[in-house]
This record gives C-alpha cells, structure tokens and sequence, in this order.
C-alpha cells in the first residue's frame, strides 16, 4: 500500500511511514466524528421543527371558550338527560303572537314616556340592559343604556314571546356580561346578543322542563338549570352550561344526575 501524505514536508524533515498511518488514522476517525454529529443535529432539528408545525396546525383556543370538566367515564355522562350542547340558531322565534309590533331601529333613543315599560332590568352599572314592553303589552323588545339608565336606546328585534297568549317564552331574567353581551332567559328559551343587540342567537326549549335557577359571570356567562317541578328530568338532577361566543351554544361543564 503507497501512502500519500496530506501534507508538504519542510525541506529537511524525515517521516516514518508509521506516522504517516497514525495520523491519517487520526483524520479519518476525526472526520468520521463530524459526520456523525452533523447528523445527530439534523435529526434534533427536525424533531423539533415538526413539533413546532403540529402546535401551529393544532385547533385554534379561544379566551372565552369552555372547558368541559365531567369525567369521560361513567354511566351517568353516557346516559345524561340534559344535552351535550346546546346549539343556538341565528335569529328570533315569534311563534304565538298575536300582536305584530314593529321593532325601533337599532340605537334609536325611546321616548321618556315609555321608559315606565321597561321591565327585568339588569344590575346597575355603567351599561345596562331591559326588556321593553310597547305601551305595556304587545311584543317585548330588548333596550339598552349606556349612562347608567339616564336614557335607553332600542337593542335588537321582537325577542320569542308569546305574552299575550300568556304562553312560556316570555323572558324573565337578564344577565349582561359586560357593555356587548346579554343573555335574556326564560324556562324555555335562551337569547344572546354579543355584539351590543345588532345581532341575536337563540335556542328554544319546547318542552320547558327545567328552570335557570343560577348564573355566574367571570370570562364568560354560565348557567345552571335544574328540573321544573312538574318535568320528566330527575328531581334532584341538574347540569351547568358555559357560553361558547365564538361557536354560538352552550356547552354542559358539569352535572349531577341521581
């Protein structure tokens, strides 16, 4: 075997070919090392570089959008009587009217003689909200005032009722969460508006079986409901629902089914 040397030799210098061996030994194991690292780091970066593509294509988090804690097993998560969800359709029912009352547009200050027909007033605050009865009977209408109830300003169309039927959709509670959302309830109907009234969702519960007999307001709206007296859902029974703004229903975070 002829070795060749990887270098010029000062003029003058002598060099054993066992040297020569050992130090291309040398090189080669040197330049073997290299390789070996660069591919370790290659492999490293992309490791971590598919990590960070699959965080980025995960689904999208929302602030205000629920948790559901219930446990993933159990009988009583599979075979629970309240909904999963409860989707909300764009819009208003008016079923059961029998008074068709033109709705004030949008921002439009009422009269001071109507504001004695305001009634279900949220909590004072800075922003409040109302439900609006037109001369104290026909249909009923959300309004809103943002000088702490100095003045009121018409907030969206005829809400579901059929109160002069008499009927269950009439709302009887209002919960604001914050100056842009309200929820306005009944037993059987739930209406949301979370851009100030300019547009509202809705879900319809029929059968009225059950009761919103509390709320929370925190980084969104919760309510729980319970069996109406006379339903067919489990006396002691109840389940709570968190608002989800961005997909417009309500999702169940908990319950409790005896």
């Amino acid at each position: 075997m002829i070795i060749t040397p990887t270098r010029q030799h000062e003029i003058g210098e002598t060099t054993e070919p066992a040297e020569l061996l050992i130090r291309e030994a040398r090189a080669a194991s040197r330049r073997r090392r290299q390789r070996d690292l660069a591919v370790v780091i290659a492999a490293m970066v992309a490791t971590v570089t598919g990590f960070l593509a699959a965080g980025n294509n995960g689904p999208p988090k929302h602030v205000n959008t629920p948790v559901n804690t219930e446990p993933k097993t159990g009988a009583a998560a599979k075979t629970s009587p309240y909904p999963a969800t409860l989707k909300m359709r764009r819009g208003m029912y008016e079923g059961g009217i029998d008074v068709q009352v033109r709705a004030l547009p949008w921002g439009t200050i009422l009269p001071a003689t109507q504001l004695r027909w305001i009634e279900i007033k949220s909590p004072i605050a800075s922003v409040e909200w109302g439900v609006w009865r037109v001369n104290g009977d026909g249909g009923l209408f959300p309004v809103r005032s943002i000088d702490g109830g100095a003045h009121w300003r018409a907030a969206g169309p005829m809400l579901a009722t059929d109160w002069v039927g008499g009927g269950i959709y009439f709302v009887n509670k209002v919960i604001p969460d914050g100056p842009s959302a309200i929820v306005m309830v009944s037993n059987a109907v739930i209406d949301v508006s979370t851009d100030r009234g300019r547009h509202w969702y809705q879900y319809l519960n029929p059968a009225s079986d059950w009761i919103i007999s509390n709320e929370t307001v925190s980084v969104s709206i919760g309510i729980r409901i319970r069996p109406f007296p006379d339903g067919d859902l489990p006396k002691a029974s109840y389940a709570t629902y968190v608002l989800n703004d961005t997909r417009h229903e309500w999702v169940r975070t908990g319950q409790s089914v005896r």
